[in-house]
């Protein structure tokens, strides 16, 4: 393999696991919005993308009231 090819085939495998670690968390997290209080699923290519804090607070738009803003994780009611 050309070692100019090694650092691509890196970060895209590193963002096939991030896809499928975020698509997980999918199922147990839900977010809510600060401004509204909406409980919200981005899609998880907007999780893998989207700015994120410790605590697991992820800076995202609100469907419900459309600003951006730093949304809390809430576990869902299983």
């Amino acid at each position: 393999m050309p070692s100019a090819l090694v650092p691509v085939v890196l970060i895209v495998g590193v963002l096939i696991v991030q896809f499928l670690v975020q698509l997980g968390l999918r199922n147990r997290f839900a977010y809510q919005c600060p401004n509204c209080g909406n409980e919200f699923n981005p899609s998880p290519l907007s999780m893998v993308i989207a700015p994120h804090r410790l605590g697991g607070r992820k800076y995202t738009r609100c469907p419900g009231c459309g600003v951006r803003a730093w949304a809390q994780p809430v576990a869902k009611a299983r």
